[in-house]
Formats: structure tokens, sequence, C-alpha cells
């Protein structure tokens, strides 16, 4: 079982006639539990107790006046809860709610020179903390992007696009800072996410222009929350190895890039959502291992499209900056049912 986790069932209505049961009402987006008697109603309705529970249909859960009922099997859905309230919403539920786009995906094809790197197509990469992870170099003659990490490895890009506005402890950041996906199939974990300053894309650029009309400015950091459990390090999810997520064909998806990425600061992805929403998973900032952080919210079961071994916690993450001192986001954890 995951540490300050509860995966448990609900627990079925077993009153009797005299004993009370429980009715879930929902109001903006909260569940509460209200005691009824079953006697009482009985009672009322003027017919006789056959000594069995009245079968209830249990309501489902709102928020923003849309439906979040909890996944169910292998298939995904579009908002649910956590125990306290915290929504994880699904890309069409932030458009809808929130008029945001969760994420993009426009290739970037080069970077300008570096005025910091007497001009050279080099620019240092860094996490929501502004703390460094590595540097993306361009090679103009070439054509070719390379990833350098913290430990002097440098890999081959096959892939780069920028994702849009990201979750940063500095507002200018989350501004100014594309937010970028790079694949390196030699790098751990296949590359890394990270925060770029804007000015290494050209203004002018497909890449550029879509980043600053990314709807809504994005989504950015979660919303806060009070924190509900001790101040403690943030620990590397460990959940590659064990733990994965389901499409909604059944098809195993691997939840490795999840994992600290060692040579890029020992980074963890913050998410925006889970996978168990629809376009889901998405990563919108990143922090080191050990970083100051408290939980927030947490789901009260496993994920059902991870068969059991997946769960995610929703984290009050500590900057140390005075005008944001919280961002917040979904983490995701192992799960044991």
């Amino acid at each position: 079982m995951v540490r300050g986790l509860s995966p448990f069932p609900p627990r079925g209505d077993t009153a009797t006639a005299r004993r009370p049961r429980r009715r879930v009402l929902v109001a903006g987006g909260v569940c509460a539990v209200v005691l009824g008697s079953v006697a009482g109603t009985v009672a009322a309705s003027g017919h006789a107790s056959s000594g069995r529970p009245a079968a209830t249909k249990a309501a489902v859960p709102t928020y923003g006046g849309r439906p979040c009922p909890d996944p169910v099997g292998h298939a995904i859905t579009l908002c649910r809860l956590g125990v306290h309230g915290t929504p994880d919403l699904s890309r069409r539920r932030f458009a809808q709610l929130r008029r945001q786009e969760v994420t993009i995906g426009q290739p970037v094809t080069a970077l300008t020179p570096n005025p910091d790197r007497d001009g050279s197509a080099a620019w240092p990469l860094v996490d929501s903390l502004a703390q460094r992870m590595g540097e993306l170099r361009y090679d103009a003659a070439t054509g070719r992007f390379k990833l350098a990490a913290l430990d002097g490895a440098v890999y081959s890009v096959t892939s780069l696009k920028t994702r849009g506005h990201g979750c940063a402890a500095s507002a200018s950041q989350s501004k100014q800072f594309p937010l970028l996906q790079i694949i390196a199939p030699k790098a751990p974990s296949h590359g890394t996410q990270a925060f770029v300053d804007g000015r290494a894309l050209d203004p002018a650029s497909v890449a550029f222009r879509a980043f600053a009309a990314q709807r809504g400015g994005g989504t950015g950091c979660g919303p806060a929350r009070p924190e509900r459990g001790r101040v403690r390090a943030l620990i590397d999810p460990a959940v590659g190895a064990t733990a994965h997520a389901r499409l909604s064909d059944g098809t195993i998806n691997t939840v490795t890039e999840y994992d600290a990425k060692a040579p890029f600061g020992g980074t963890v992805y913050v998410m925006s959502n889970t996978t168990s929403v629809s376009v889901g998973g998405i990563a919108r900032g990143m922090v080191r291992v050990g970083t100051p952080v408290a939980k927030a919210d947490q789901f009260r079961r496993c994920d059902p499209n991870s068969d059991g071994t997946l769960t995610w916690n929703y984290w009050s993450i500590h900057t140390r900056n005075a005008a944001r001192p919280r961002i917040y986001g979904w983490i995701p954890a192992r799960c044991h049912r």
C-alpha cells in the first residue's frame, strides 16, 4: 500500500430496517454523506419492511455542473475527483470549464543564437523552480539537435516539440519559457521535458506562435489546496518497473517516463491530470527529488486501468519563492490492492 493512501472499496449498504443507511448527496462538486433512517422512510411510505436494505443508486459526483464519474475497468473518464474534491480534468473538461488548452505539440525546427553563449545556438534547460537540468544545442549546418545532461553525457535528439505553457514558481517563467518535449532515444527514459528561455525560438516561427497563442495560456499549475499531511522530501515515484496504465483498448502503456531522471537533475514530472482521464498524464512542470512537499489530495482506490498498480497524489510543492510559495500538481505513485 502506498503510504498515506487507503485504496479500500466502498462499504455496501448493510443497514437493517432500524439501522441508518447512507445516502450520497452532491452539491457544488463536493460529496456529502447524510444519514437517514430506513425505518422512518418505510413508515412514511406506508409500506412494510422486508428486513432487507432498500436498493439505492449512488449519485454521480459533479464538478462545474458536469458529471465526474469514477473510471471503470480500462475505460477512462472525462473528469474525476480526489478524496478532498480536487478535480482531475480531461482535455475536453479543461476546454469546457476553463477555456484552457492542456497541451500543444508543435515541432521546433531551429534554435536562435544565444547572446550569453557568444552567439552559439545552445540554451540552458531548467525545471519549474528554475534549477538547471541540462542544455539544448542546435547545429545549423546539419539541422540537428543535441541534448546535454548535467553529468556531461550528450544525446542525439530525434524529436523536439513545444508543449506550450507550463507550471513554474516564477510567473514570468510560466509566461515566457516554453515547455519542450525532447525525445532522445538513447537517453534515460528516452529524453525529458524541460523549460527553455523563449528567446531560443524565433518569434516568427510556427512553434513560437503556437506557444504564444495557446488557448487560455495553458493550464499552468493546479488549483491551491490545503496541506493535509506533513512536509516531507519528494521521492522518486519509481513506478516504471512495477506499474502501468492501459489504453481504452486494453493495450498496456508504460509509465517509465514518470520516474525521476537522474541525468537531468533528478527531476520528477508534475502533471495537470492523470492517466485515468482522456488526454491525461500531461506533464506541466518538473521538480527535483528532495524538494519539500506536502500531500493535499489523493484517490481512494488504485486506478482501474492500471490493474491495481498505479495511483496519484496531489502535492503542494514548496518553492522558496515569496511571490509564489507553493505550486500544485499530480504525481504518480505505486499502488497495491
